[in-house]
Order: C-alpha cells, then structure tokens, then sequence
C-alpha cells in the first residue's frame, strides 16, 4: 500500500499498546460489575470465544457491500463477499451510477478473534489512472462478535454523482480497510460508470 494509498496521520497522536482478548478477559475476573461491564462491551460470543472458526485467520471479514441509489429502477446494486468470486465480479463488472444521483455506500463486516482498534474505511476513485477522489473514514473499535456491523458512507446526507460530458465515462475504485497499526485487513478494486441514465 503506498503512502498517499493509506491512512491519514496525525502528528504526536501514539496508538496505545495493544492488549490480547485472553488477557483483557482474565483481568479483574473477580469484581462482578466489571465483569459485567466486560460482557456488555464485548459480548456473550466473545467471552465464550465462539466468534470464529479456529481455521481463519482473518479478524475483520467484510460480507457484503451495497450500493443504495435514490430512484434507481432496480433497486440496490448488491455484493455478498461470501459467494466465491464476488470481489473479482465487483472489478470486471462495473455498476451505473446516473449522473447527478444520490447514493450511499453500506459495507457490513464481522470482527473476529481479536478486538480491531481504530479500524478506517479508505475509499479511492481513479479516472484514466489518475486519482480523483480519497475519502476515509474513522469507524471506530470493534470488539469480535458474531452478528456483523454495518456502516453507511457518508453517514449524513447523500453523496451525489458528478454530472456532464467531462464527467461521464468509466471510473475503477479501491476500498481498503486498515487499523490504527497501519494493517490492511481488506482491498478491493471495484469499476463502475457514470451515465446519462441507469442502463
């Protein structure tokens, strides 16, 4: 991942240091409220351990992601990453935005193993190779658990789709996914148009 690919920084911010769920699950296991507190803030699953097969590795697992467009004739444009070859479909067929539409991104993703600090959502736009739009967005600490978070972009509002001639054609996008300890748990190339109408 370059550098202007990745995550903003913040000058004199310090990640704290990181802390296993063994550990966190074993500290203070006497004090009945905090316990509790601990089950409240990670969950049943977590403290039992069964969020996740023992045979993947993986700690964030995106499931689907889908394409919410106002007026859109057809409804949502949907993505599930469980199905195989759901990421490669996502780069060689391209959705249609029509210009000056209103749409939002939804991305829903399970966190498994381990708690994932300061997870991010980097969002690329290239047009003719070169870059046109980054957006990233802070989604917070998750804690591993078997139900699947689900975030919107933007969070407020909706995200219109240029319009006229310059902006019309074909477009490729990156999605990634990276915590404070600058890991990448997910990347995918997507491709999409923008036209006169939905085609």
């Amino acid at each position: 991942m370059s550098d202007d690919e990745g995550p903003e920084t913040t000058p004199g911010y310090k990640i704290s240091k990181k802390v296993d769920m063994g550990t966190i699950l074993e500290m203070d296991n006497e004090d009945e409220s905090l316990r509790k507190y601990k089950e409240a803030l990670l969950g049943k699953a977590a403290l039992s351990g069964a969020v996740a097969p023992s045979d993947d590795p993986r700690r964030v697992v995106i499931t689907r992601m889908k394409v919410i467009c106002k007026e859109r004739p057809n409804g949502d444009i949907l993505y599930d990453f469980t199905e195989r070859g759901s990421e490669q479909k996502l780069k060689d067929q391209p959705f249609t935005l029509k210009e000056k539409c209103e749409y939002k991104i939804e991305v829903a993703f399970r966190v498994q193993h381990e708690i994932v600090a300061g997870l991010k959502f980097i969002n690329l736009v290239f047009r003719k190779g070169v870059r046109v739009a980054k957006e990233e967005e802070m989604l917070g600490s998750f804690p591993p658990q078997g139900e699947a978070h689900v975030v919107v972009f933007p969070r407020h509002g909706w995200e219109e789709a240029p319009s006229g001639m310059l902006a019309r054609g074909n477009y490729k996008g990156k999605h990634k996914f990276v915590d404070d300890d600058g890991q990448c748990h997910l990347e995918y190339e997507y491709t999409f148009a923008i036209k006169k109408d939905w085609e």
